[in-house]
Parts: structure tokens; C-alpha cells; sequence
């Protein structure tokens, strides 16, 4: 049971109607964190919320939680706004979980993530939006999002193999998703998923969690795309696993090295996870730093914390430790 025995809030943002998979988890996963909290004697209850932060900031004030479990990742369906709900609380005074407005909004502006990287050394794929000097380079390409989060419009068809495709790609999802994309160099190498927790006001490196593509035909990219994360239906849905298998002492080494480097860059808080890809000369290249990653059951941070005995009601009561301390 926490220490702590006093009220919480649990924050996400409004989900409209008809909403997508992704979006349904976030309601899941609202109800899920504050079920936690009540299992460790917490008063908690769930807000959500949308542009109108000044009512937002009222309603918290009257409810004067310990601290806000923050699991906002968009305001009215954008995620460009993600860093603006941890900026508020903060010039509010009001506690909440999880990185604060700058290392959310650098980790989450993926250009900008990539450039704060380099910047310490940090390997990370080349990549360029149009309009941009073009790469010296051939190569095969993947489009993604600038900002939105869960691989939204991220399917085969984003991995392509000319600078002219990856353009043309960009631009059809513009005009289907709306916001920004880019072209990132496709890393042919595996995939880890590595999951990180503050304890003692220390990263902790939790097991390495490696994306295997199970009988996956040899035209298919592998890659973990929106179906693959939220269709069920889908094959890719059943044929991506986690694997929580022992890697080799020198692959370990090099993957914690680069993950607490994105750590310290960003300054994170809390919990954290970084998506890599190790090639084939063993280099890691970090695709991702997501500050807010998914405390679902089912999710990746789950199974990472269940491998290390870690049990979620802990781990939610290291993160609130993190806000509050």
C-alpha cells in the first residue's frame, strides 16, 4: 500500500466519437492506472481533457490532488500538442507524473529529437522532410509522422526505395492524415524495445524486449505498424512478438549505453521508453524516444516490469514517487 494515502488525479485527453483503436486504449489504459492507484490506497479518480486547459486547471485546483498521473499524448486529436498539458501544470504549481514540457516536447518532435541526438552522440537514421536539401544518399526509406504517437498511418506502403517514392509518400500522408511526415532511413536490422523506470531517483533499464516478425514473407517490411499494434484481425497483429530473450553481453552493453544517453539528453522523468535498431555491424540506432509510453497491461512496460518481477502496482508507485519527491 503507498505511503503516500492521499488523492490523485488521472488525466487524459477527450476522445471524440468514433474514436480509433489507439484512441480506445487510452481510456483503457486511464482506467487501468487509476484502478492501481486505488489498489494501493490512493484517492483517484479520471479527468479528461481538451483544449480548454483554463477549465481543466479549475477543476484540478478544486479536486487539489498530491499530483496529476499525466497520460495526455494529444489535445483535440493532435499530438503536436502533447508538451503543452505538462507545461500548464507546471506553471500552475500542480505535480504530475512523467517528463516535464521540454523533454516531452524534444522527444516527441521526432526531427527535433534526432537532432538533440546527434548532439550527444547518439546514433539515429538520416532522414529529411520535402523542401529539405536532398540526402546524398540512395537508400531505403520509411515515412512517419513528425508528431502523432501509436504508428498512426505507419503500413508497408510507408517503406519505399527511392528518394521520389519517399516524397510522393510523404505527401499522400499529408493529405490523408493531415500534420507533418518525414522520410527516415530504414534501418534492415532488429528491433528492440527498451522500457526504463526512475527508482531512487535513478534510471533503471528494465529487461530488453526484441520485436521478432514471426514467418513474415520476404517481400514484407518488418515493421510494427498501426496494424500490428491495434487489428487484431490483422496477421501482422498475431506475427509481431516480444521476446525477452538473453542477448549476447556485447549487444546488451551497447543498447544500455545508448539508453541511458537518451535518458540523461533528455533529461526524462519517471519512466520512458527507446525504440532501437541494431544492424548488422551491431551499431544501435534509435528510432524513438517516447516519454510517455503505454501503462496498459498488455502493453510493452508491462511485460518489460513483469520480466524484471517488477509488479505494475511498484512500478505506478515509483512514477508517482518520481512527481512527488
Amino acid at each position: 500500500m503507498s505511503r503516500f494515502q492521499q488523492s490523485a488525479l488521472v488525466l487524459h485527453e477527450s476522445i471524440g466519437d468514433n474514436p480509433r483503436a489507439d484512441e480506445i486504449d487510452t481510456l483503457e489504459q486511464a482506467k487501468y492506472v487509476t484502478d492501481v492507484m486505488h489498489e494501493l490506497g490512493w484517492s483517484a479518480s479520471r479527468m479528461a481533457t481538451g483544449l480548454d486547459l483554463a477549465t481543466t486547471i479549475a477543476a484540478i485546483r478544486v479536486s487539489n490532488p498530491v499530483c496529476v498521473f499525466n497520460l495526455v499524448e494529444s489535445l483535440h486529436g493532435d499530438g503536436s500538442l502533447v508538451h503543452i498539458v505538462p507545461a500548464v501544470l507546471r506553471s500552475a504549481g500542480i505535480r504530475f507524473t512523467g517528463s516535464d514540457s521540454d523533454a516531452t516536447f524534444l522527444s516527441s518532435h521526432k526531427l527535433l529529437a534526432k537532432h538533440i541526438m546527434r548532439l550527444n552522440g547518439i546514433p539515429t537514421p538520416v532522414a529529411f522532410q520535402p523542401g529539405e536539401p536532398k540526402p546524398a544518399m540512395e537508400a531505403t526509406w520509411i515515412v512517419k509522422s513528425v508528431w502523432e504517437h501509436a504508428s498512426l498511418g505507419l503500413d508497408d506502403g510507408c517503406v519505399v526505395n527511392s528518394l521520389s517514392a519517399a516524397r510522393a509518400r510523404v505527401d499522400h500522408c499529408r493529405a490523408q492524415f493531415g500534420g507533418n511526415w518525414f522520410a527516415e532511413q530504414f534501418i534492415d536490422g532488429r528491433e528492440f524495445n527498451v522500457s526504463v523506470l526512475e527508482i531512487d531517483r535513478k534510471p533503471r533499464i528494465l529487461p530488453i524486449a526484441e520485436m521478432t516478425f514471426v514467418d513474415y514473407p520476404s517481400d514484407k517490411p518488418k515493421i510494427v505498424g498501426y496494424a500490428a499494434k491495434w487489428d487484431d484481425a490483422a496477421p501482422e497483429y498475431s506475427a509481431t512478438a516480444r521476446s525477452f530473450a538473453e542477448l549476447p553481453r556485447a549487444e546488451y552493453a551497447v543498447i544500455v549505453d545508448v539508453v541511458q544517453k537518451c535518458w540523461d539528453s533528455f533529461n526524462m522523468r519517471g519512466y520512458a521508453r527507446v525504440d532501437i535498431r541494431l544492424d548488422s555491424n551491431g551499431v544501435p540506432w534509435v528510432l524513438e524516444v517516447n516519454a510517455n509510453p503505454c501503462l496498459s497491461p498488455e502493453a510493452g512496460f508491462a511485460a518489460a516490469c513483469n520480466k524484471a518481477s517488477i509488479t505494475m502496482q511498484t512500478a505506478i508507485e515509483h512514477i508517482v514517487s518520481a512527481a512527488v519527491n
